[in-house]
């Protein structure tokens, strides 16, 4: 049993890739990236200029260990702002955000503060799951072919007008929105 083991379902993987495939598209070339909840990525060696955040200390001690020449911080990004260590790494051209505000209780807020490191003209790209993929979320983590330990963190899935609200409180504005994997779940890209 691997150490990813509790983080992962039979199909986390293919749904990861497909919110890489997804979100990456919108990524500029060089961009400097800021990875919020980073989770157990393969971003790091993928992209030239990526740094990395959790609340997971177990994830970020993977996530070094993987990738000792990148940078990752712990922050807790639904108690507040950015640590300074953090906050001085930017600012960033995109902010990603995937799978990470269905597992937050104040969405608006949490966007908010991802905003606040974002450069003039940069992206937040976020990836949530979308209400229409409630129950097989729920029988997909009851049956082990999705994370039962990210499932059991979902506060609440957000419908395209709730992330279009969330974006302007945070003051940025969607100029992408779509849906993929049969409709379950959701790209949003908001402009600063």
């Amino acid at each position: 049993m691997s150490a990813r083991s509790p983080f992962y379902g039979r199909f986390t993987r293919r749904i990861g890739a497909a919110r890489l495939a997804a979100a990456l598209p919108h990524v500029p070339a060089g961009a400097r990236v800021l990875d919020v909840g980073c989770g157990l990525t393969d971003l790091p060696g993928r992209l030239l200029s990526y740094v990395g955040c959790d609340r997971d200390p177990d994830v970020l001690r993977l996530q070094r260990s993987r990738f000792p020449f990148s940078n990752f911080f712990e922050w807790d990004f639904e108690r507040g702002v950015a640590p300074s260590p953090l906050a001085e790494k930017g600012p960033f051209d995109v902010v990603l955000l995937l799978a990470v505000l269905e597992h937050v209780a104040e969405s608006r807020r949490v966007l908010g503060w991802a905003a606040d490191l974002l450069a003039v003209g940069g992206k937040a790209i976020v990836t949530t799951p979308h209400p229409h993929g409630r129950l097989a979320l729920e029988a997909g983590a009851a049956l082990g072919l999705l994370s039962s330990h990210a499932h059991e963190e979902h506060k609440d899935l957000l419908s395209r007008k709730d992330l279009e609200s969330a974006g302007r409180s945070a003051g940025l504005c969607l100029i992408s929105y779509r849906r993929f994997l049969l409709g379950m779940n959701q790209l949003a890209v908001f402009s600063r």
